[in-house]
C-alpha cells in the first residue's frame, strides 16, 4: 500500500506542534550526511504522505523521526505506513528491534507506539531533556 523512497530531507507540511516534536531541517540533513542514517519519504498512491528518518544500530534502528503531512492526518495513515514500514525492515534488514523516544506529553505519539506492540522501557529527564524511550522487539 505504501511506498518508501530513499529521502536526503523532509518535505512534508507540519503543523506547529509537530515541528516542537521532530528535528529541525537542519538536524535531519547534517544527520543524512552520516552513513548509518536513511531517511524514506512515504507515499500513497504515488502522493508524499509521510516522512521516517532512523539511524541503524546493527542489529536494530533507531526511529528517529516520523510524521504524516499535516493535509494526510486522521487517516489512520500513521499506524499503517509505520507498520508497513517495520514489516520493510524486519524483511530487507533482518532486524531484531526498533527504539524509539517521544517527548514526555506527546500523547499523540505514545498511542500510535503502543498501538503498534512499542513498550517504554525508560524516562530520561534532565534539565533539558524529558522524553519517554521505547522498544517493538521483532523475536
Amino acid at each position: 500500500m505504501f511506498d518508501f523512497r530513499k529521502s536526503n530531507g523532509i518535505k512534508i507540511n507540519l503543523t506547529e506542534e509537530q515541528e516542537k516534536q521532530l528535528s529541525d531541517k537542519e538536524t535531519i540533513e547534517k544527520a543524512l550526511r552520516d552513513e548509518s542514517v536513511v531517511a524514506f519519504d512515504i507515499h500513497n498512491a504515488g502522493e508524499l504522505i509521510g516522512f521516517a528518518m532512523l539511524k541503524d544500530c546493527g542489529e536494530g534502528f533507531f526511529l528517529w523521526d516520523y510524521a504524516i503531512d499535516v493535509k494526510h492526518q486522521n487517516k489512520d495513515y500513521g499506524s499503517k505506513a509505520l507498520n508497513e514500514l517495520i514489516e520493510f525492515l524486519k524483511s530487507e534488514h533482518n532486524i531484531s528491534w526498533i527504539t524509539t523516544t517521544y517527548k514526555f506529553g506527546n500523547e499523540h505519539a505514545r498511542r500510535l507506539y503502543e498501538k503498534l506492540g512499542f513498550v517504554e522501557t525508560d524516562i530520561v529527564k534532565t534539565e533539558s531533556i524529558h522524553e519517554v524511550n521505547m522498544i517493538l522487539k521483532l523475536r
